[in-house]
């Protein structure tokens, strides 16, 4: 009767957390269907219901597409771009500072080219269908790939119009592809360029792996993006980037914390601050960490552990001092692969690692704490460990 029970009760832990991610997939298709009307009604300048604007970060990535264009990316790390931003969508309640490498200005000046609204939408159905084909380029099976596109964080990455979905699923096929097909792997990993924080131990797994033609091959592409962005930035976008820019990206970086989009973080610096740490504290830290996820993913890659994907996925999440909720859509694909037959609770705990970024914000609302590089270490631990929990198969 035990064992019966003991099912009973994972079975429907997991079904809970399958049947939470259901409703929170509709309400984010209904929020998509909400804005979409609201911009019938009001225009670029309607009150966005999460981003107090029209299509939230699309719109920085567009404006900053815009001055590309027109030659002004030196402009970008100043207060130009607030002002230009502010006059095109006039509602926004206080703009960040553009703080992306110039690596990712050629895609901006691509997007730019797009009128604003109808681009969001193009682009973003361009971005689901990259990251469903990726994924399955990786030779992930369906599951994964629903799992990923319907998880939280992929559906608030696709609401604000970033690229964390593309990026996650190019990073997920580039490791997944490795050995197999390490020239594709090599160049997909070379296109992270655009955000590098996502390719953060790219170099560690492909040397510890001693793919040296997908090395090549991602060199290759960095080379490329990288003369991409000159030409399009010039050499004074770069000095603007590292100086201004990379003075704005410390600004964000140490806020006292909480702020508002250090709720959505998934950082150890700022799961740190929200400790009560200091800086220099949390810096230290997030760096011990930091040197313990590289020295992790090179023994795996090292050994080719079969266990080695979503462990990648996980550490790279954790090596970063910033990162937000929808950089996990990645981690969210892969978590099917996780799942043991008969580990009942196994499979229940990684149900509710799929569906548990939603309810963060409000945790660190009320707890004030951030507990998402938790979650991360939890997958990181069910995916190098032995199974620990695995229930008799009836």
């Amino acid at each position: 009767m035990v064992p019966c029970l003991s099912r009973f009760c994972a079975r429907g832990l997991l079904a809970a957390a399958l049947a939470a991610g259901v409703v929170l997939f509709a309400l984010g298709v209904r929020a998509q269907i909400l804005r979409a009307w609201l911009y019938t009604r009001h225009g670029l300048g309607f009150a966005d219901p999460y981003c107090t604007t029209g299509y939230c970060d699309y719109g920085m990535f567009w404006v900053a597409g815009v001055m590309a264009r027109h030659g002004q990316a030196n402009l970008l790390y100043g207060p130009h771009y607030a002002a230009l931003a502010a006059r095109i969508l006039p509602y926004k309640t206080g703009w960040w500072p553009f703080v992306y490498p110039p690596s990712i200005l050629p895609v901006a000046y691509g997007v730019a080219l797009l009128p604003l609204a109808a681009g969001y939408y193009l682009v973003s159905a361009g971005l689901v269908l990259a990251q469903a084909w990726l994924l399955r380029a990786a030779r992930l099976p369906w599951r994964c790939v629903v799992a990923g596109l319907a998880s939280f964080p992929a559906m608030w990455t696709l609401y604000l119009g970033q690229l964390g979905m593309v990026c996650g699923a190019l990073l997920v096929y580039g490791l997944a592809r490795l050995h197999a097909r390490p020239g594709r792997a090599g160049a997909a990993l070379g296109l992270l360029a655009v955000k590098p924080q996502y390719a953060l131990l790219v170099p560690v797994a492909v040397l510890a792996a001693r793919r040296w033609r997908a090395c090549a091959a991602g060199v290759a592409v960095l080379g490329l993006c990288l003369l991409l962005s000159w030409v399009v930035a010039g050499k004074a976008g770069w000095l603007a980037y590292f100086g201004p820019g990379r003075a704005a990206l410390r600004a964000l970086l140490e806020r006292p914390f909480p702020g508002t989009y250090e709720m959505m973080g998934s950082s150890v610096f700022w799961m740190l601050r929200s400790l009560g740490w200091g800086v220099g504290a949390a810096f230290a830290g997030q760096g011990a960490v930091s040197l313990g996820c590289v020295a992790l993913c090179w023994v795996l890659w090292r050994r080719g552990a079969e266990n080695r994907l979503p462990a990648t996925l996980a550490l790279t999440l954790l090596a970063s001092p910033y990162g937000f909720t929808g950089d996990m859509a990645m981690l969210c694909a892969v978590l099917p692969l996780m799942a043991r037959p008969g580990a009942h609770w196994r499979n229940a705990a990684l149900g509710w690692l799929w569906v548990a970024p939603a309810f963060v914000p409000g945790f660190v609302a009320r707890a004030g704490v951030l507990p998402t590089p938790l979650l991360v270490l939890a997958v990181l631990g069910l995916s190098v460990a032995p199974v620990f929990t695995r229930d008799a198969v009836a």
